[in-house]
């Protein structure tokens, strides 16, 4: 039996269209939670925390994602607080004593957390769902 309809599978086309706004939207949103985790961070002596703070826009196997974070092994500490004063209770109870290279001893309790990750993306909620919104509008019109 003849039909006058055809049908044409658009999925794939419309996927890699989602994707490309996701990507741009992604990388506009990142932007601006690095600029705000940059201005959080503790700047210590050196300001290396701040300055090596940095984020990239990758393909998962979820789709788009943004990872915004720094490679330093402190960074974390800094986050989430060490020792006695680390979030949830989760850190070593105590104390420890360490040596520094000059060969003198210190003992610490641990560091309170100095958040600077997620309040930088918890201040930008609202202007992330602005910007996704605006890229997918752009690409895909609507009201």
């Amino acid at each position: 039996m003849a039909s006058g309809f055809k049908f044409t599978d658009n999925s794939k086309k419309v996927k890699a269209q989602m994707d490309d706004a996701m990507f741009r939207a992604l990388e506009s949103a990142a932007l601006i939670v690095e600029a705000s985790a940059k201005a959080l961070a503790p700047v210590g002596d050196s300001g290396e925390l701040r300055d090596k703070i940095d984020h990239n826009v990758v393909d998962t196997s979820n789709g788009p994602a943004a990872k915004i974070g720094s490679p330093l092994d402190y960074a974390m500490y800094v986050e989430y607080g060490t020792g006695e004063f680390a979030e949830n209770g989760a850190g070593r109870k105590g104390g420890w004593s360490y040596q520094t290279p000059d060969g003198e001893w210190h003992h610490t309790n641990g560091m309170s957390p100095q958040p600077f990750l997620r309040p930088a993306f918890k201040r930008n909620k609202d202007k992330i769902r602005e910007i996704v919104g605006k890229e997918f509008k752009s690409k895909f019109g609507g009201g």
